[in-house]
């Protein structure tokens, strides 16, 4: 094999990285905006960091190191999915609820902090984050286990321990009536 240029200066990726385990952390906003969701209705993403602790840091360098592995200049490189938060804005009824709870929590963290209708205010604000596990599918159809911001609560929840984590979310299983695909003849169904 010839040898390649840059082998020597090149980093080592090995595809390891630190995983979060499940809890509460203290977080920083690092980036508000109000987007669109799937299904086309209003909702609100914020960026999270943690903030305090042993994994002060944890998303920001995560991002850092995407970025020093790409290989393409033109490649765009995300913030980790695990760190964002999605507050539905409109399309259930129960949407402005969880928006008032969510201001409420970050009123009682800030105390400088009023909610003004201005997203752009939510950026550098702390707030307390419970972080869940959740499965999902590899690109080689194994299952993986990621963990995610689930919640958005008071720093002083966090801090007195005062939440409990989530269970972990499991992908449907396999053959689950959801995935049903049948060829029964139509004269044999009752309706």
């Amino acid at each position: 094999m010839e040898k390649i240029e840059g082998y020597e200066t090149a980093q080592a990726l090995t595809g390891e990285y630190e995983r979060l385990q499940p809890g509460g952390y203290v977080c920083k906003i690092i980036a508000a905006k109000e987007e669109k969701s799937k299904s086309g209705n209003r909702m609100l993403t914020l960026a999270l960091d943690i903030d305090e602790g042993e994994h002060k840091g944890f998303f920001m360098k995560r991002f850092d190191e995407l970025k020093s592995e790409k290989t393409n200049p033109n490649q765009e490189v995300k913030y980790p999915n695990a760190a964002i938060y999605h507050q539905m804005l409109e399309g259930n009824d129960r949407a402005i609820g969880f928006l008032k709870g969510l201001m409420t929590s970050l009123e009682a963290s800030n105390p400088n902090f009023k909610w003004n209708w201005d997203e752009k205010k939510l950026i550098g604000l702390k707030c307390g984050a419970i972080f869940g596990e959740e499965e999902y599918e590899k690109l080689d159809g194994s299952v993986g286990v990621s963990c995610k911001v689930k919640f958005i609560r008071t720093i002083k929840c966090i801090q007195e321990n005062n939440f409990k984590v989530p269970e972990l979310k499991k992908l449907p299983a396999k053959g689950d009536a959801a995935e049903f695909s049948g060829a029964a003849d139509n004269d044999d169904l009752p309706f």
